[in-house]
């Protein structure tokens, strides 16, 4: 699986970028994925709508040419939108055959807020 990272920035996050790059690092090595790029949304853009931040041209234009199969994000919350945004961004996302992973919890992440698929033996908490 070829990987696209996305790291957001955000005025009252819990996390750094560097540290979301970091758990984000620790999954692909987990799952042997190779990223072929890195995406960043810096502070002030999470008011904007997911579609409108930078970087989402940069991952559906990656989508359309195939350059991926998986979208890796550290989990749902750190998206910073709401449910029918999120929905939008993993049908178009979907249509490519880009599936959504979120690292933190290991799980894959689909439209309706469903998680399915744990990966077994995966603990993010693992080296």
């Amino acid at each position: 699986m070829n990987a696209i990272c996305f790291i957001q920035e955000t005025k009252d996050s819990d996390l750094t970028m560097r540290q979301q790059q970091l758990i984000c690092h620790r999954a692909l090595r987990k799952l042997q994925w190779p990223c072929v790029v890195e995406l960043f949304a810096q502070a002030g853009s999470e008011a904007q709508p997911i579609s409108l931040r930078p970087g989402m041209v940069d991952l559906m234009r990656a989508a359309a040419d195939g350059e991926a199969d998986v979208l890796l994000v550290v989990d749902v919350e750190h998206l910073h939108c709401g449910q029918a945004e999120l929905d939008g961004l993993l049908m178009s996302l979907l249509q490519y055959g880009i599936h959504t992973f979120g690292a933190n919890n290991g799980q894959w992440i689909e439209p309706g807020g469903r998680h399915w698929m744990v990966l077994p033996g995966y603990d993010e908490t693992d080296e």
